[in-house]
């Protein structure tokens, strides 16, 4: 069961009070069912600061797409990638690589780089849950402007909840098939006028997919929040934020003849029972907000983040000599150790300054903006593990565990220093003509320390970049309703963004990227409904190849590729009882220049890799009366590869998945929900890495209570 609970209610006080002592005020009718407070009312996004600066999403100038609180509690989503399913042009790469976490990619590029929290980078490498979150915001095309290094094909921020002044608390319990089970509390505390803490705890226990069970996860998080002064002149936060898994990691199966394993190796977990992905995440943040009478605002923000992680997996394939002709119960499996580990430190400091003014008759609303950065990285490896596992049967796979000495070395140290000094203006050309123009100047230092590798590669590398990055868009809005752009903007990709160098690499300058938009924001249906289109064209115009430039012992950026996008996406309610959230996208990735060698060469033209030509997401509800409402809707891809083997013939099938809801309220503060994901037990592939396929969920049945009080 999953209960969530955010009903909150308070009187006049104050000011208030005194306005409405002796006053008889006339009747207000409401009709239809109010959702908890502090819970999004409908799928719309509502004000963003993904922008930096707050503001209705029809006034940002990009493709954004907002999954909120009450989209991610209808579907039961539970972690960010899930939640992500949601959004046209996002797939998902195995953790491979040297990575573990989320690693995803957007428009076809990495966005593993490109991840944030509330607006500052959360880089680490973790797999994120949504206990915590408000809202998931990603915004599409190059924005190294707002957020410095990265964001070829975009970011993905999210947003926390918050402490509000007043006292309302949610409750969230959940079972399901699988094992699954999921607990959840979200406490609310109104302490004086202008303070209050919120208090975030989750714990969630689930078996993974096959007939053998023995994948599984194991999840606690923990976030408090106080915050004090809100709304006056000076309001201060201090946060804190815990996750924790240990979890039995699935990593799929090798390709087979070109297509993922077949059947039954969909069915089974090949895995060992001493297998396990340990990792944590602790994050404190204080930040303070200054308000001045005229409205300007300068927000400091100062994060200090430790990060742990620590796996031992399995890679599971096919003995040699194997074909999906001879396959049987009987084949053999082969499997090898994935193990690595590694600590990160980030410290982060941010501060943004907001004001209007008018200059030559217009209104201009001015960011100004700086960032200092400084990310430790270390990597380790078990140098004592056999490289491979005992081999096992296909129909009858055994999980029996051996020992291994987890002995760690430290390979690799990576210390990154970055200093971001931004500025942006919105003016008001007239009254239907906005004009957003930006710079940001980097410089980004690496240093990384390869003692811990056996020679020649134990050498120190280091480089360091500045770079001016760019954004100009232009806006028409005729009335309230309607906002049209046409949107530029500037990107790059140091060499160090990952936090790694290699002898080459060190010596070869940032990629850059482009980003061409024009697109269309509406709001329909007296603001409840909201649509947007865009046509976009994202080029990464001096890409790293394998060639060599001798003379510089450096990489040649002579490489190009791009992808057009088409997206439409409507959010929002028709009617009091119809919510809706939809999207469809249409890709075309291509690589346009590429190495001299025939390898290269033969990529030239080629689909990149996690670029579908076709993706479609659609999940509505309709509510049948005070205490029924249903739902559903399906998640559509088509024909996908994996990335970094443009040449190969692997190829993971196109899918169409359906998921289900019923919910019923029992009263004012408690509802029962049902959601049925993957209903008819699809079997597709979502996560996909050059060397195997990992399957999604099979289907999963789940019921939440939800109280509130």
């Amino acid at each position: 069961m999953s209960a969530s609970n955010w009903a909150q209610g308070v009187g006049p006080t104050g000011n208030e009070a005194a306005l409405l002592e002796g006053k008889t005020l006339a009747p207000v009718t409401i009709t239809g069912t109010q959702e908890p407070a502090g819970r999004s009312a409908t799928y719309q996004s509502g004000i963003t600061s993904v922008g930096k600066m707050p503001v209705p999403a029809k006034d940002i100038p990009q493709s954004l797409t907002v999954v909120n609180d009450k989209l991610i509690h209808d579907q039961g989503k539970d972690s960010m990638k899930s939640a992500l399913e949601n959004v046209v042009g996002i797939t998902f790469e195995a953790g491979e690589g040297g990575r573990v976490g989320d690693n995803i990619r957007l428009r076809g590029f990495s966005a593993a780089g490109d991840i944030y929290l509330d607006g500052m980078r959360d880089i680490a490498q973790y797999n994120r849950d949504t206990f915590n979150v408000e809202r998931i915001e990603v915004l599409r095309g190059a924005a190294s402007m707002l957020f410095g290094r990265g964001s070829t094909g975009g970011i993905i921020n999210q947003v926390s909840k918050q402490p509000g002044v007043v006292t309302g608390h949610e409750l969230n319990a959940t079972v399901g098939t699988d094992g699954y089970q999921r607990y959840q509390g979200d406490f609310n505390f109104r302490l004086e006028d202008n303070a209050a803490l919120r208090l975030n705890a989750m714990a969630t226990d689930a078996n993974g997919r096959g007939d053998n069970t023995g994948a599984a996860t194991h999840r606690r998080g923990l976030a408090l929040d106080y915050r004090f002064g809100i709304g006056t002149a000076n309001e201060f936060q201090i946060s804190y934020y815990h996750l924790h898994y240990n979890d039995k990691p699935d990593w799929g199966f090798a390709w087979l003849n070109g297509r993922p394993a077949p059947s039954p190796t969909n069915r089974y977990w090949y895995g060992l029972d001493l297998d396990f992905q340990n990792d944590s995440a602790d994050v404190l943040t204080l930040s303070h907000t200054h308000r001045w009478t005229d409205g300007s605002s300068l927000k400091t923000t100062l994060r200090d983040g430790y990060y742990s992680r620590a796996m031992w997996a399995t890679q599971s394939s096919f003995a040699t000599g194997t074909t999906s002709s001879n396959l049987s119960a009987n084949t053999v499996v082969n499997r090898r150790t994935n193990a690595k580990s590694g600590n990160e430190h980030h410290t982060f400091l941010q501060t943004d300054y907001l004001t209007q003014t008018q200059w030559f008759g217009r209104r201009n609303q001015i960011l100004l903006g700086a960032e200092y950065a400084i990310e430790n990285s270390s990597r380790s490896t078990y140098p004592f593990l056999a490289a491979n596992k005992p081999s096992t049967t296909v129909g009858n796979p055994s999980s029996a565990g051996v020992a291994g000495n987890l002995t760690e070395r430290v390979a690799t140290e990576f210390r990154a220093a970055t200093l971001g000094l931004y500025a942006q203006d919105t003016i008001d050309l007239s009254a239907t003509w906005k004009l957003v123009a930006g710079v940001r100047l980097d410089n980004f230092r690496g240093d990384f320390n390869r003692s811990g590798n056996a020679a020649p590669n134990n050498t120190p590398l280091s480089r360091s970049d500045t770079l001016l990055s760019k954004r100009l868009g232009l806006m028409y809005q005729p009335d309230t309703e309607s906002s049209y752009y046409v949107a530029w903007g500037t990107s790059f990709n140091t060499s160090g963004d990952l936090y790694q160098f290699d002898p080459q690499s060190a010596n070869t300058p940032p990629e850059s990227s482009r980003n061409i938009e024009i697109g269309a924001k509406w709001e329909l249906y007296e603001g409840d409904l909201s649509l947007r289109t865009s046509l976009t064209r994202t080029d990464k115009y001096n890409e790293r190849n394998t060639d060599i430039d001798t003379a510089n012992n450096s990489y040649l950026l002579s490489g190009r590729r791009h992808t057009d996008a088409l997206e439409f996406e409507v959010a929002g309610r028709i009617t009091p009882s119809w919510d809706v959230f939809a999207g469809i996208g249409f890709l075309r990735a291509v690589i346009d220049q590429a190495g001299s060698n025939a390898a290269g060469q033969a990529e030239v033209g080629q689909n990149p890799g996690l670029s579908p030509s076709r993706q479609a997401t659609l999940f509505t509800t309709w509510r049948i009366d005070e205490r029924w409402r249903i739902g559903g809707g399906f998640t559509a891809v088509s024909q996908n590869k994996p990335a970094n083997s443009v040449t190969s013939t692997n190829r993971a099938p196109g899918y169409v998945k359906a998921d289900a809801l019923v919910e019923y309220r029992v009263n004012a503060a408690n509802t029962v929900k049902l959601n049925i994901d993957n209903l008819f037990n699809k079997v597709y592939y979502n996560t996909l890495y050059r060397g195997f396929a990992a399957p999604g969920p099979e289907r999963s049945v789940r019921v939440t209570l939800t109280s509130r009080f």
